[in-house]
């Protein structure tokens, strides 16, 4: 018989910590491989170099960092494997009509090529929760943040209540539906519901678009939940209804959005009112033109602001508002305790009047 010679387990986690790929530096990590999800969803599979290992939050995201046609862009996906799997990191993005990235990722990107990645960022995480019932409220590929909670769940497992509740437009629009199906089948505290707007007729599960008393019927104990909820502004508003609608809210109640405002500029925000951005740090002012939000006036001034969506999601672009007043648009990217704090989002604000901002 060999001999075992024990290894303590705070010098397993020193060593684990030492190869941990934690800072939010831009990394070049390999794409490993691509994962057909649906027709039009692909799972990007990277690792770092020198095996190097992802520590990161299970609901977080990343920014990638690409060069298509001589422009150099920045866009925000959700990381869709969990935390308890840190040799690789994927993130699941879906093509968009007329989409930018996403057309790029899923017409050029393949195994074997090289990519900037930066992160983990993003305060949508599980950093503890109110209760021992949690239920993950997904639309379309807002799925990807909660996979990863459901993934890191499954693989510790868990025995908390966990349920899920997709929504979907049609049953080949249900990404990761193989793997979900076969965690609720192995996992009895996994309740998994699909909800497809357009079920067919070949769809026996629930049909039509979340609302109160649908969201009541498949969880009775709606009060006693602490919810973790992502998808398209359109869905996290028929979220928000729903729990008006039946007078019930959760224990907790945390959200992560995806999509953005129209990009045209509302009558009042384009009004002939001379704003002026003054950037305190460096000495500079700028007159903005009507409509011309504070990233706009930061980039021709040459002034450097980190920007990632652009909708006003991920707060990436979070600055402080010194004085003066702005319209700000924002889709969740800022607490509000950030705003109460001055805190800005430079992509979603426009100024009114003379402002001064902390750059």
């Amino acid at each position: 018989m060999n001999a075992h010679t024990s290894f303590p387990a705070s010098e397993f986690l020193a060593a684990m910590r030492q190869r941990q790929w934690a800072d939010a530096s831009p990394q070049v990590l390999l794409c490993r491989r691509v994962i057909d999800e649906t027709p039009d969803v692909k799972t990007f599979v990277f690792s770092a170099a020198s095996d190097r290992m992802f520590c990161f939050n299970a609901g977080q995201y990343v920014l990638l960092r690409l060069s298509i046609d001589g422009l150099e862009v920045t866009r925000a996906y959700s990381v869709s494997s969990p935390p308890t799997r840190p040799l690789d990191l994927q993130i699941t993005v879906k093509r968009t009509p007329g989409g930018l990235v996403s057309n790029w990722l899923h017409d050029n990107l393949g195994s074997g090529d090289e990519i900037r990645i930066e992160g983990p960022l993003g305060s949508f995480k599980l950093d503890g929760f109110a209760s021992e019932k949690l239920l993950f409220l997904a639309g379309g590929s807002g799925i990807t943040p909660l996979m990863s909670m459901v993934r890191m769940f499954t693989d510790r497992a868990s025995d908390l209540d966990l349920r899920l509740i997709y929504s979907a437009r049609s049953t080949c629009d249900i990404i990761f539906r193989p793997e979900l199906d076969a965690l609720a089948a192995r996992f009895p505290n996994l309740g998994v519901t699909f909800l497809c707007s357009k079920g067919g007729p070949s769809w026996t599960g629930p049909s039509g678009r979340i609302n109160g008393p649908m969201l009541l019927r498949l969880i009775p104990d709606l009060a006693n939940c602490t919810v973790y909820t992502c998808g398209p502004e359109l869905y996290m508003k028929a979220i928000r209804d729903s729990f008006d609608e039946v007078g019930i809210g959760p224990l907790a109640y945390y959200e992560e959005r995806f999509g953005s405002y129209p990009t045209s500029v509302a009558p009042d925000e384009a009004s002939a009112i001379s704003s002026f951005v003054h950037f305190a740090k460096s000495g500079l002012e700028h007159r903005c033109a009507p409509g011309e939000t504070l990233l706009d006036a930061a980039r021709k001034c040459g002034v450097y602001v980190p920007t990632a969506c652009q909708q006003g999601v991920c707060g990436t672009c979070r600055i402080t508002k010194l004085s003066g007043e702005v319209a700000m648009r924002d889709l969740g990217g800022l607490t509000s305790e950030e705003k109460s704090a001055g805190y800005i989002l430079a992509c979603c604000s426009r100024a009114q009047g003379i402002v001064s901002i902390d750059l």
